[in-house]
């Protein structure tokens, strides 16, 4: 009887052994053909409400609770609901706590972890509410510096990575580099005060995702060595993209940007938004470097780009989420450079920001994508577990995430950036560039000029101290005083929504503010034959985005159109000692191609033969409106007396149409000049144009 106990025995242990190794080898197995990385990002924001100035303290705007007392004296300016936007239950818990306590439910995973963008301007409105015990108390944010501070993965890395971010949510692809630079600069020195760390992210999260590989140097500049950006726009940067009119539901992408490798795979999922995009996998999950190449002297700026994936990130963000979609794609996963999938989304919006995504729903995704070998990590973990080749360099199409409805993730950014419209349309793609009017291009206008007067401020004046354009003491100077100001008027909020309110009018309060500021410093520091500062442009505009090829999206009214092959360049310039030439340059490409390894379409002096020699033609100037040029019903007050409030400055309109190109590659940038010989190029940018023969079926 003994010895059969021991022959059961030693059958089971054998039995149990042999069960134990194949289990190993498959999972060994699986992990090998199909490693796949998940991980989050949260995105939380509130904006300056009402960016005028604080009347008690005149060189600073108002936050959060200063707008709350003073709605009444001001026209009942801001028109929000500032108490319910943040007294609502479930944002209290966002801004404070909820985010740890999703991390610290999978504590069991040692790389469990997640990036969280956290603006200076919530931070502001957060402290403001805090110091008049509003809603929130002093400490609010000890949960998160105590997190931020010890909380960390096998590697050392935070657990809960506050990344880097723009201090005010700015559209980084549309606004000034200098302005960009200033953001993020301020960024950091609350990020220090708030969090008690000088440990600043190596991560940068652009608002609305919107990205372009312009802004490169000023990343690397902060210290920034990875960005995530939309995994589309990878995707739609590869030869042989399977574009859907209907499934993109915004332009086709220009042959110009589409120079990635051809893929085979694709992963589409419709998103209730309405679009579905289409991801290329693996390529579009995994990082890859991306790189800017300095038009001047031909030098290259690298940054790892982290791809954000769209159609699952949409879903994780309205419901509970599975591992369906991953497990659809997983073998296709290679183990020297697997699939990250990042699902990055607001935090404190929609499901997404709620009790139950907080609480189980991280937990039981975690769990899940476990079970099944997938393992959860952060951004800065995986990197440094699987290091991108610095030969792994790709492009990416300029542009932001799917989520807004009729933008969809466009490269024009049209959320923010709608081109100029004449009175009535008639029909799709009826736009008047040389002399129609849209709302947020006239803030953009106000935006370029004060721009130029700040940054004319603060050339003159001598440069300015970031700890002052943060937050302005008694001893701050003029100049210093017009950045504070002014940087708030950038808000992509501000346009995001439209003419609802009084976001039509907010740019013009935060810029009548810094330009009053500015011209004080100006008139106090130099004569203007001191002024060396060149005219400010706008970042180039081109309509239509595919000439002489396919028109589709909301600005073709849903209906893929032929377009013809004639297209305007267009921006706004400004500078404060005027402005007495802007010129519009271009070169064609004499192969069709622009490969990622040659600079020669990147440079402006190229002695390649892959490029012919620059064509110039002078732009043509209009003298954009200030007002409501159309007599919409637009609500341009901003303040108690019921009067509409204009701009003290606007940049002047400067437009081109191009009409005898065809079937061509061309590079072209812009340059300004000022009356006092100061001058500007703007980046290059890339077209190409089609035969104005293209059908498009929908």
């Amino acid at each position: 009887k003994r010895l059969k106990m021991k022959q059961k025995l030693r059958y089971n242990i054998w039995t149990e052994l042999f069960f134990a190794v194949c289990i190993l080898s498959y999972v060994t197995q699986e992990v090998k053909t199909g490693a796949v990385y998940t991980t989050y990002h949260w995105h939380l924001q509130q904006p300056i409400y009402w960016p005028d100035i604080l009347p008690s303290y005149e060189r600073t705007y108002q936050k959060a609770f200063d707008s709350l007392q003073l709605q009444s004296s001001q026209g009942e300016h801001p028109k929000s609901d500032i108490d319910g936007i943040f007294g609502k239950a479930d944002r209290v818990n966002d801004y404070q706590h909820y985010a740890y306590d999703a991390v610290q439910s999978c504590q069991q995973y040692p790389d469990m972890g997640a990036q969280v963008s956290f603006s200076g301007c919530l931070i502001e409105n957060l402290n403001n509410l805090a110091e008049n015990n509003h809603i929130y108390a002093p400490g609010w944010n000890v949960t998160y510096a105590k997190a931020i501070n010890s909380l960390k993965t096998s590697g050392g890395f935070p657990k809960l990575d506050f990344v880097s971010f723009s201090y005010h949510h700015v559209i980084a692809a549309l606004v000034d580099k200098n302005a960009l630079d200033k953001e993020i600069g301020i960024h950091k020195l609350i990020y220090a005060k708030t969090w008690s760390s000088n440990s600043y992210s190596k991560g940068f999260f652009p608002a609305e995702m919107v990205f372009t590989e312009k802004v490169i140097p000023v990343l690397l500049k902060h210290g920034i060595e990875w960005v995530i950006v939309p995994n589309h726009h990878l995707s739609r940067a590869c030869k042989g993209y399977p574009y859907s009119a209907h499934g993109d539901n915004n332009s086709p992408p220009n042959r110009a940007d589409q120079v990635n490798p051809e893929q085979t795979d694709y992963f589409k999922s419709s998103i209730s938004v309405g679009c579905t995009p289409s991801e290329s996998y693996p390529f579009s999950y995994q990082p890859h470097y991306v790189q800017y190449v300095d038009p001047d002297t031909g030098n290259i700026s690298k940054i790892i780009a982290v791809p954000s994936a769209m159609a699952m990130s949409w879903s994780d963000g309205y419901q509970c989420y599975g591992t369906s979609d991953i497990d659809t794609i997983a073998s296709k996963s290679p183990s020297d450079h697997p699939m990250l999938i990042v699902l990055a989304h607001d935090g404190d919006n929609a499901f997404g920001g709620g009790y139950t995504y907080y609480e189980q729903c991280v937990k039981n995704f975690v769990d899940q994508a476990e079970s099944k070998g997938y393992k959860a990590t952060t951004i800065q973990q995986y990197l440094k577990d699987h290091p991108v080749d610095e030969s792994d360099v790709v492009h990416i199409e300029a542009g932001g995430w799917v989520n807004p409805a009729g933008d969809f993730g466009s490269p024009q950014s049209l959320q923010w950036n709608y081109p100029l419209l004449p009175k009535t349309q008639t029909r799709p793609g009826d736009f008047d560039i040389e002399g129609g009017w849209a709302m947020n291009e006239r803030n953009w206008a106000v935006l370029t000029a004060a721009e130029n007067m700040v940054e004319t401020a603060e050339q003159m004046s001598g440069g300015v101290r970031l700890s002052e354009v943060q937050k302005p003491s008694s001893d701050a100077t003029a100049a210093e005083v017009a950045w504070h100001l002014y940087l708030p008027g950038l808000t992509s909020g501000y346009m995001y929504y439209g003419n609802s309110g009084d976001m039509p009018v907010k740019q013009t309060v935060a810029c009548n503010n810094a330009v009053k500021w500015a011209n004080k410093s100006i008139t106090d520091n130099a004569p203007r034959d001191a002024d060396k500062t060149a005219p400010s442009i706008w970042t180039l505009q081109r309509f239509p985005w595919n000439p002489g090829l396919c028109g589709m999206g909301e600005l073709w009214d849903y209906k893929y159109t032929p377009v013809s092959t004639a297209f305007h360049i267009w921006t706004f310039i400004y500078d404060y000692s005027g402005v007495s030439k802007v010129q519009f340059n271009y070169r064609k490409d004499n192969d069709g191609q622009n490969p990622i390894h040659s600079i020669a379409n990147e440079v402006y002096s190229s002695d390649s033969k892959e490029v012919s020699n620059w064509i110039t033609l002078d732009m043509n100037k209009r003298d954009f409106p200030k007002g409501n040029y159309y007599n919409q019903s637009i609500d341009f007050t901003c303040n108690s007396t019921g009067k509409e409030c204009l701009p003290a400055v606007i940049a002047d309109e400067y437009w081109i149409k191009i009409t005898d190109l065809k079937n061509v590659l061309i590079d072209y940038y812009v340059f300004a000049e000022d009356n006092l010989g100061n001058k500007k190029k703007t980046d290059i940018n890339h077209v190409y144009i089609g035969n104005g023969t293209a059908t498009c079926p929908n």
